[in-house]
């Protein structure tokens, strides 16, 4: 597995539990939808988001490997992360970039995206968190990365934890942010 993958999924088993609310903001082929599903244990709602039919309809076809009633907790839309608003989530994932195996030219967008995190922020219950995976390697990853850190950076310490963990050693890999709300003081 991909570095920034296995450390996502460590943070993931430890922050969502059978019950909890999660969003997939951008569900691609649909992997990491399938993973939240496991983790909820067919107890809660995970809510997958993507603009392509052709991610949907992948997405559909991993679903089927989960157990009958596992897949009931399961509500695919075919809509933009940006528009989003939900209430109670637990956790909200991204895995910007493209739609693997799709046309590398069609990719998330910085300006929808940071519209996204904006309403997923309001969306969390106490302690929710947001995972960002990123993908500086093309040329709108890398924009989109610098221009999402640069709205992280103006967030209150008060209220966010934020990290943001770069695999130095590896040029233009992916890079992860895990970005948790504080307990309200």
């Amino acid at each position: 597995m991909k570095p920034h993958l296995t450390l996502a999924h460590h943070y993931w088993k430890y922050h969502v539990q059978p019950g909890d609310r999660v969003i997939d903001a951008t569900m691609g082929n649909g992997h990491d939808l399938f993973f939240l599903a496991q983790l909820l244990q067919g107890q809660g709602q995970v809510i997958g988001y993507d603009i392509q039919p052709e991610a949907l309809a992948q997405t559909q076809k991993r679903l089927e490997k989960l157990p009958g009633n596992w897949r009931s907790i399961v509500e695919l839309r075919l809509q933009s992360h940006e528009t989003f608003f939900e209430t109670g989530i637990k956790l909200i994932v991204y895995n910007l970039g493209y739609l693997p195996g799709g046309n590398k030219a069609f990719t998330t967008l910085a300006e929808s995206t940071i519209q996204s995190l904006q309403n997923g922020m309001k969306s969390l219950s106490d302690q929710g968190a947001i995972s960002i995976t990123c993908y500086p390697g093309h040329e709108e990853g890398a924009r989109e990365q610098i221009l999402i850190l640069d709205f992280l950076k103006t967030l209150s310490s008060q209220h966010w934890d934020i990290c943001h963990h770069v695999w130095v050693n590896r040029p233009a890999a992916p890079t992860w942010i895990w970005i948790r709300a504080l307990p309200h003081a």
